[in-house]
Protein backbone atom coordinates (compact mmCIF):
# COMPACT_ATOMS: atom_id res chain seq x y z
CA UNK A 1 0.00 0.00 0.00
CA UNK A 2 1.13 3.94 0.01
CA UNK A 3 0.53 7.42 0.59
CA UNK A 4 3.94 8.82 1.51
CA UNK A 5 6.08 5.64 3.52
CA UNK A 6 3.78 4.02 5.33
CA UNK A 7 2.57 -0.08 6.62
CA UNK A 8 -1.27 -2.65 7.03
CA UNK A 9 -7.73 -9.29 11.96
CA UNK A 10 -10.45 -11.53 15.49
CA UNK A 11 -12.77 -13.78 17.19
CA UNK A 12 -12.41 -17.46 17.52
CA UNK A 13 -10.84 -16.96 13.83
CA UNK A 14 -9.07 -13.99 14.34
CA UNK A 15 -5.46 -13.24 13.30
CA UNK A 16 -2.60 -11.15 13.01
CA UNK A 17 -3.04 -7.71 10.94
CA UNK A 18 -3.89 -6.30 7.88
CA UNK A 19 -0.79 -4.01 7.49
CA UNK A 20 1.22 -5.51 10.28
CA UNK A 21 1.92 -3.71 13.84
CA UNK A 22 5.55 -3.43 13.36
CA UNK A 23 5.35 -5.74 10.38
CA UNK A 24 6.86 -8.58 12.30
CA UNK A 25 4.22 -10.54 13.63
CA UNK A 26 4.91 -9.77 17.67
CA UNK A 27 1.70 -10.20 19.50
CA UNK A 28 0.61 -13.06 17.72
CA UNK A 29 0.78 -16.91 18.53
CA UNK A 30 1.54 -19.90 16.02
CA UNK A 31 -1.98 -19.74 14.58
CA UNK A 32 -1.56 -16.07 14.34
CA UNK A 33 -4.04 -14.98 16.39
CA UNK A 34 -3.30 -12.10 19.05
CA UNK A 35 -1.51 -13.65 21.94
CA UNK A 36 -4.32 -13.87 25.11
CA UNK A 37 -6.92 -12.27 22.98
CA UNK A 38 -9.77 -14.39 20.58
CA UNK A 39 -9.05 -11.05 18.67
CA UNK A 40 -9.94 -7.77 20.64
CA UNK A 41 -13.71 -8.41 20.41
CA UNK A 42 -16.54 -9.10 22.72
CA UNK A 43 -18.27 -10.87 19.81
CA UNK A 44 -17.83 -12.94 17.24
CA UNK A 45 -16.19 -11.91 13.41
CA UNK A 46 -19.05 -11.16 11.37
CA UNK A 47 -19.08 -10.33 7.59
CA UNK A 48 -19.66 -6.44 8.38
CA UNK A 49 -17.32 -3.63 8.82
CA UNK A 50 -18.25 -2.78 12.22
CA UNK A 51 -17.26 -6.41 13.63
CA UNK A 52 -13.81 -6.14 11.55
CA UNK A 53 -13.35 -2.90 13.06
CA UNK A 54 -13.99 -3.97 16.84
CA UNK A 55 -12.41 -7.32 16.59
CA UNK A 56 -9.03 -6.43 14.11
CA UNK A 57 -8.47 -2.67 13.12
CA UNK A 58 -8.93 -1.37 16.69
CA UNK A 59 -7.31 -3.94 18.58
CA UNK A 60 -4.03 -5.04 16.41
CA UNK A 61 -3.92 -2.71 13.49
CA UNK A 62 -4.53 0.75 15.12
CA UNK A 63 -1.74 1.05 17.54
CA UNK A 64 0.77 1.31 14.51
CA UNK A 65 -1.54 2.60 11.77
CA UNK A 66 -2.63 5.82 13.51
CA UNK A 67 -1.86 9.31 12.89
CA UNK A 68 -0.10 11.65 10.91
CA UNK A 69 3.05 8.73 10.86
CA UNK A 70 0.34 5.96 9.75
CA UNK A 71 1.58 3.27 7.39
CA UNK A 72 0.86 4.72 4.04
CA UNK A 73 -0.47 7.25 5.29
CA UNK A 74 -3.28 4.24 6.23
CA UNK A 75 -4.72 4.83 9.69
CA UNK A 76 -6.90 1.95 10.48
CA UNK A 77 -8.49 3.49 14.03
CA UNK A 78 -12.78 3.51 14.25
CA UNK A 79 -12.60 7.66 13.34
CA UNK A 80 -10.51 6.79 9.97
CA UNK A 81 -10.01 3.22 8.59
CA UNK A 82 -13.73 3.48 6.77
CA UNK A 83 -12.89 6.26 4.84
CA UNK A 84 -9.34 5.45 3.98
CA UNK A 85 -10.29 2.05 2.53
CA UNK A 86 -12.86 2.09 0.44
CA UNK A 87 -12.83 3.24 -2.93
CA UNK A 88 -9.36 5.04 -1.94
CA UNK A 89 -6.57 4.03 -4.42
CA UNK A 90 -3.09 2.14 -3.05
CA UNK A 91 -0.38 3.75 -3.39
CA UNK A 92 2.08 0.94 -4.21
CA UNK A 93 -0.32 -0.58 -6.86
CA UNK A 94 -2.65 3.07 -7.79
CA UNK A 95 -4.48 1.29 -10.50
CA UNK A 96 -6.32 -0.83 -7.29
CA UNK A 97 -8.44 0.01 -4.63
CA UNK A 98 -7.31 -0.57 -1.30
CA UNK A 99 -10.91 -2.25 -1.13
CA UNK A 100 -13.09 -1.82 -4.34
CA UNK A 101 -16.86 -2.62 -3.07
CA UNK A 102 -18.02 -5.78 -4.73
CA UNK A 103 -14.50 -6.90 -5.95
CA UNK A 104 -12.66 -8.19 -3.50
CA UNK A 105 -10.28 -10.20 -6.55
CA UNK A 106 -9.69 -6.23 -6.93
CA UNK A 107 -9.10 -4.74 -3.64
CA UNK A 108 -5.62 -4.18 -3.25
CA UNK A 109 -6.00 -4.65 0.78
CA UNK A 110 -7.21 -8.49 -0.46
CA UNK A 111 -3.96 -9.31 -2.43
CA UNK A 112 -1.95 -8.33 0.92
CA UNK A 113 -3.53 -10.28 3.16
CA UNK A 114 -3.54 -13.32 0.53
CA UNK A 115 0.27 -12.67 -0.81
CA UNK A 116 -1.21 -12.63 -4.08
CA UNK A 117 1.15 -11.95 -7.20
CA UNK A 118 1.43 -8.51 -8.15
CA UNK A 119 1.37 -7.03 -4.70
CA UNK A 120 4.44 -4.45 -4.11
CA UNK A 121 6.56 -5.58 -0.86
CA UNK A 122 5.40 -8.56 1.14
CA UNK A 123 2.72 -10.72 2.07
CA UNK A 124 0.65 -8.65 5.05
CA UNK A 125 1.48 -9.68 8.05
CA UNK A 126 4.46 -8.19 7.21
CA UNK A 127 7.34 -11.08 8.23
CA UNK A 128 4.18 -12.69 10.68
CA UNK A 129 1.81 -16.01 10.25
CA UNK A 130 -0.55 -15.36 7.18
CA UNK A 131 -4.03 -14.65 7.88
CA UNK A 132 -6.60 -18.00 8.50
CA UNK A 133 -8.09 -18.38 5.56
CA UNK A 134 -11.41 -18.27 7.32
CA UNK A 135 -10.38 -14.66 8.55
CA UNK A 136 -9.68 -13.91 4.50
CA UNK A 137 -13.07 -15.03 4.01
CA UNK A 138 -15.35 -13.19 5.97
CA UNK A 139 -13.58 -9.65 4.57
CA UNK A 140 -13.82 -10.97 1.26
CA UNK A 141 -17.59 -11.61 1.92
CA UNK A 142 -17.65 -8.15 3.46
CA UNK A 143 -16.54 -6.70 0.38
CA UNK A 144 -18.74 -9.28 -2.21
CA UNK A 145 -21.24 -7.52 0.04
CA UNK A 146 -20.50 -3.87 -0.89
CA UNK A 147 -18.26 -3.05 1.86
CA UNK A 148 -21.60 -1.22 3.33
CA UNK A 149 -19.98 0.95 6.64
CA UNK A 150 -22.90 -0.22 8.65
CA UNK A 151 -24.63 -3.87 9.74
CA UNK A 152 -28.16 -4.00 7.40
CA UNK A 153 -29.83 -3.68 11.16
CA UNK A 154 -27.91 -0.19 11.41
CA UNK A 155 -28.69 0.93 8.11
CA UNK A 156 -32.28 0.02 8.57
CA UNK A 157 -32.38 1.64 11.43
CA UNK A 158 -30.86 4.96 10.37
CA UNK A 159 -32.71 5.35 7.53
CA UNK A 160 -35.98 4.60 9.86
CA UNK A 161 -34.42 7.50 12.13
CA UNK A 162 -33.51 9.96 8.85
CA UNK A 163 -38.08 9.42 8.16
CA UNK A 164 -39.09 9.72 11.43
CA UNK A 165 -36.95 13.31 12.18
CA UNK A 166 -38.59 14.78 8.47
CA UNK A 167 -41.95 14.18 9.77
CA UNK A 168 -40.67 15.70 13.44
CA UNK A 169 -39.03 18.29 10.98
CA UNK A 170 -36.04 18.21 12.88
CA UNK A 171 -33.57 19.67 11.79
CA UNK A 172 -30.29 17.11 10.41
CA UNK A 173 -27.33 16.99 10.84
CA UNK A 174 -25.08 20.09 9.40
CA UNK A 175 -22.90 19.39 6.29
CA UNK A 176 -19.51 19.10 7.32
CA UNK A 177 -15.75 17.77 6.69
CA UNK A 178 -14.91 14.90 9.42
CA UNK A 179 -11.90 13.60 7.99
CA UNK A 180 -8.71 14.62 5.87
CA UNK A 181 -5.36 12.63 4.44
CA UNK A 182 -2.75 14.11 5.71
CA UNK A 183 -4.41 15.18 8.41
CA UNK A 184 -4.21 19.29 9.51
CA UNK A 185 -1.05 20.85 10.69
CA UNK A 186 0.88 17.47 10.05
CA UNK A 187 4.13 16.30 8.00
CA UNK A 188 4.18 13.42 5.53
CA UNK A 189 6.97 11.76 3.59
CA UNK A 190 7.14 12.47 -0.06
CA UNK A 191 5.80 11.62 -2.57
CA UNK A 192 2.31 12.16 -1.66
CA UNK A 193 0.20 11.54 -4.65
CA UNK A 194 -3.72 11.94 -3.42
CA UNK A 195 -5.40 14.09 -0.79
CA UNK A 196 -8.59 12.37 1.05
CA UNK A 197 -11.36 14.81 2.15
CA UNK A 198 -14.51 13.06 4.11
CA UNK A 199 -18.15 14.65 4.84
CA UNK A 200 -20.93 13.41 7.11
CA UNK A 201 -23.37 12.98 3.84
CA UNK A 202 -23.30 12.00 0.56
CA UNK A 203 -21.58 14.85 -1.74
CA UNK A 204 -23.09 16.08 -4.64
CA UNK A 205 -20.54 14.69 -7.38
CA UNK A 206 -22.08 17.59 -9.78
CA UNK A 207 -20.12 20.28 -7.50
CA UNK A 208 -16.75 18.92 -7.43
CA UNK A 209 -14.56 21.07 -9.22
CA UNK A 210 -11.72 23.25 -9.13
CA UNK A 211 -13.88 26.20 -7.83
CA UNK A 212 -15.17 23.90 -4.99
CA UNK A 213 -11.91 22.33 -4.21
CA UNK A 214 -8.39 23.91 -4.45
CA UNK A 215 -4.97 22.39 -3.79
CA UNK A 216 -1.89 25.59 -2.97
CA UNK A 217 1.62 24.90 -2.20
CA UNK A 218 1.96 28.15 0.42
CA UNK A 219 5.44 27.52 1.12
CA UNK A 220 8.23 25.67 -0.71
CA UNK A 221 9.22 24.47 3.28
CA UNK A 222 8.12 24.57 7.03
CA UNK A 223 8.66 28.32 6.28
CA UNK A 224 7.77 30.58 3.60
CA UNK A 225 11.15 31.11 2.28
CA UNK A 226 12.15 31.10 -1.49
CA UNK A 227 11.96 28.26 -3.63
CA UNK A 228 15.59 25.92 -3.56
CA UNK A 229 16.83 26.45 -6.37
CA UNK A 230 17.35 22.49 -7.25
CA UNK A 231 13.31 22.58 -7.59
CA UNK A 232 13.62 23.54 -11.44
CA UNK A 233 10.42 24.68 -12.71
CA UNK A 234 9.00 25.75 -9.43
CA UNK A 235 7.14 28.78 -9.74
CA UNK A 236 7.23 31.12 -6.59
CA UNK A 237 4.42 30.36 -3.49
CA UNK A 238 1.92 30.32 -3.67
CA UNK A 239 0.68 29.05 -6.61
CA UNK A 240 -2.78 26.42 -7.19
CA UNK A 241 -1.43 23.01 -7.83
CA UNK A 242 -3.11 21.28 -10.74
CA UNK A 243 -5.69 18.41 -9.17
CA UNK A 244 -8.58 16.47 -10.40
CA UNK A 245 -11.15 15.36 -7.81
CA UNK A 246 -13.77 13.01 -7.93
CA UNK A 247 -16.13 10.70 -4.83
CA UNK A 248 -14.51 7.74 -3.83
CA UNK A 249 -15.73 4.74 -5.57
CA UNK A 250 -18.23 2.86 -3.49
CA UNK A 251 -17.48 5.49 -0.64
CA UNK A 252 -19.88 8.79 -2.27
CA UNK A 253 -19.06 10.65 1.31
CA UNK A 254 -15.26 10.90 0.37
CA UNK A 255 -13.35 13.08 -2.45
CA UNK A 256 -10.22 11.85 -3.54
CA UNK A 257 -7.85 14.94 -4.82
CA UNK A 258 -5.22 13.72 -7.16
CA UNK A 259 -2.22 16.00 -8.03
CA UNK A 260 -0.83 16.02 -11.76
CA UNK A 261 2.22 15.06 -10.09
CA UNK A 262 3.29 13.62 -6.78
CA UNK A 263 3.94 16.84 -4.29
CA UNK A 264 7.13 17.37 -3.72
CA UNK A 265 8.59 19.28 -0.53
CA UNK A 266 6.48 22.40 0.68
CA UNK A 267 3.13 23.27 2.81
CA UNK A 268 0.08 23.07 0.94
CA UNK A 269 -3.11 23.94 1.90
CA UNK A 270 -6.73 22.60 0.41
CA UNK A 271 -9.43 24.35 0.62
CA UNK A 272 -13.22 23.59 0.29
CA UNK A 273 -15.84 26.43 -1.18
CA UNK A 274 -18.32 26.35 1.23
CA UNK A 275 -20.17 29.55 0.91
CA UNK A 276 -22.24 31.50 -2.34
CA UNK A 277 -23.13 30.16 -5.45
CA UNK A 278 -21.87 26.80 -6.97
CA UNK A 279 -20.56 26.35 -3.21
CA UNK A 280 -20.17 22.54 -2.49
CA UNK A 281 -23.01 20.49 -1.33
CA UNK A 282 -24.33 17.15 -0.52
CA UNK A 283 -27.38 15.35 -2.12
CA UNK A 284 -29.76 17.54 -0.20
CA UNK A 285 -28.18 20.58 -1.26
CA UNK A 286 -26.67 21.50 2.22
CA UNK A 287 -23.84 23.14 1.97
CA UNK A 288 -21.15 23.76 4.41
CA UNK A 289 -22.16 27.14 5.45
CA UNK A 290 -18.86 28.59 5.58
CA UNK A 291 -15.17 27.71 3.96
CA UNK A 292 -13.25 24.74 5.09
CA UNK A 293 -9.48 24.63 4.68
CA UNK A 294 -6.27 22.68 6.29
CA UNK A 295 -2.74 22.53 5.63
CA UNK A 296 -0.06 19.55 5.43
CA UNK A 297 3.90 20.01 5.30
CA UNK A 298 5.50 17.42 2.57
CA UNK A 299 9.13 16.46 3.52
CA UNK A 300 11.67 14.97 1.31
CA UNK A 301 14.22 14.60 3.62
CA UNK A 302 13.36 11.27 5.15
Amino acid sequence: MSFSAYKLFIAPLVAATLAGCAGNGDGLDANGKPIGSSGGGTAPLTADFQSIQVNVFTPICSPCHSGASAPEGLMLDAGHSYNLLVGIPSAEVPTLSRVKAGDPNNSYMVLKIQGSAGIVGGRMPLNGTPLPQATIDVIRTWITNGAPQGTATASATNAMAKIQSLGNSAPAAPFAVTDTAPLDNTTVIAPVARIVVAFNHEVDASLINYTTLTLERVASARTDSPVPMGEVGMPPTPFVVPTSAALAAGNPSVIVLTPAAPLVTGTYRVSVRGTGGGALADVNVQTLGSDYSFTFNVDVSQ
